[in-house]
């Protein structure tokens, strides 16, 4: 029985009690641009990344506009204490038809949407840990920086169309020179975790400023032909 409940344990991810990122004290009004890669046949287009603090029932959060040129645009909302994910809508921003989008109403239900693939779902889910993937760039902010160090969450996306364990792991510190300068950066690899990495075991790569409050540098993953891309930041507006 022991052993049975130790695995089952390992392959369900939504069993947390606590929270796993913390707020670092990232400002409450801040924009910046980056270098965003749309995907192979589009290339890279400039993001215009607006984040600000609201209060709704007397609890703050964080709204992220987040503008990919003239063809995206995204509304997120995040905890303002554990940055984990609220609300997330992704638009075509010509035609204004909704693309993507996911939904927790903070009772365990989430709703996730996928145009493309078809996915219009309901799911029951307690998980405290569930972030949103067009909202890493700044929840990944609230990593506890150390090399070695580790964190497990869940993600709703379309090519697994319900909730994805997903690890979080600090591999080194290393310069990191983008667009916007030469910082001192902590390097995050991320991948999918339990079962399913013998699916998908693809590695994404986050480097965040050493110096607190950890502000997003760069972003590296494989395109369809396994040649690696970046996305960066081009400069901090405010």
């Amino acid at each position: 029985m022991i052993l049975f409940i130790t695995i089952f344990l390992s392959l369900n991810p939504r069993i947390r009690a606590e929270t796993v990122l913390a707020n670092p004290g990232i400002p409450e009004e801040i924009s910046i641009e980056l270098s965003d890669r749309v995907d192979q046949h589009t290339g890279y287009v400039t993001a215009k990344i607006d984040i600000s603090v609201h209060k709704e029932n007397n609890q703050k959060v964080y709204l992220i506009h987040v503008a990919e040129g003239d063809l995206f645009f995204n509304k997120i909302k995040l905890d303002y204490n554990h940055l984990t994910t609220i609300s997330e809508y992704r638009y075509d921003y010509k035609t204004g038809q909704l693309i993507e989008s996911y939904l927790n109403n903070g009772n365990g239900i989430i709703h996730f949407f996928n145009k493309e693939k078809g996915i219009n779902k309901q799911f029951v889910n307690s998980d405290k840990n569930i972030y949103s993937r067009y909202a890493y760039f700044l929840s990944f902010e609230g990593f506890p920086f150390e090399v070695g160090k580790s964190v497990s969450f869940v993600s709703y996306v379309s090519e697994y169309g319900d909730a994805l364990p997903m690890k979080l792991t600090c591999v080194a510190k290393e310069p990191v020179t983008v667009k916007a300068g030469t910082f001192d950066c902590y390097k995050l690899e991320l991948s999918v975790s339990g079962w399913q990495s013998f699916f998908a075991s693809d590695k994404y790569y986050l480097y965040y400023a050493v110096e607190s409050p950890h502000r997003f540098i760069k972003y590296e993953e494989k395109d369809e032909n396994g040649e690696w891309y970046a996305n960066e930041l081009v400069r901090i507006i405010k």
